[in-house]
């Protein structure tokens, strides 16, 4: 096949996988068939995709830290705490559903926004119960449940298995 014929597919290729007109991995295929596996333009968009995605898991730990700094580092109201908190839960959960839907890198939203909700959840029982053991056994319980549901719901085995494990645990705590 003569090259201005090659380059022709290979150009309208992209253009299926930059539209989404066919499935990446599809594209990605012809892609490699056509070029023989030498694509200068499928390295460059690797990296951009590495350096996206390690944005990502930087800013869920940058949100993780900042509520752990937010609680324990600093002099803020209880609401103003409480409201910080609770956004960052909703923010986290908006960005998994949002990324669910992309099909890659929800799971970490996911689990970050579970961490997220149990500070939240263990600062609560904090300020309203004064640590009380009680509440936060239930609180736990609470949030093993969750998980199991969320799990179940979104087809995530990790979050049934945690739940399984924190009920096993939180029930060993208590009878010992």
């Amino acid at each position: 096949m003569n090259s201005s014929r090659k380059e022709t597919i290979i150009r309208e290729i992209q253009y299926w996988k930059k539209h989404q007109m066919l499935p990446e991995h599809y594209c990605d295929f012809l892609l490699a068939l056509y070029t023989e596996g030498e694509s200068p333009g499928n390295q460059k968009s690797r990296d951009k995709g590495l350096w996206k995605n390690s944005l990502l898991i930087a800013s869920i730990f940058m949100v993780l830290g900042i509520s752990v700094f937010v609680i324990y580092f600093t002099e803020f109201n209880f609401v103003l705490q409480t409201m910080i908190l609770t956004s960052f839960v909703v923010l986290l959960l908006l960005f998994g559903i949002y990324y669910s839907k992309k099909g890659y890198w929800h799971t970490f939203f996911y689990v970050a926004t579970a961490i997220q909700l149990l500070l939240l959840s263990v600062f609560l029982n904090e300020k309203l119960f004064q640590n009380s053991a009680k509440s936060l056994c239930l609180i736990i319980a609470l949030h093993c449940l969750l998980w199991i549901f969320a799990g179940w719901k979104l087809k995530l085995f990790y979050f049934i298995l945690s739940g399984i494990i924190g009920l096993v645990i939180l029930i060993g705590f208590i009878v010992i």
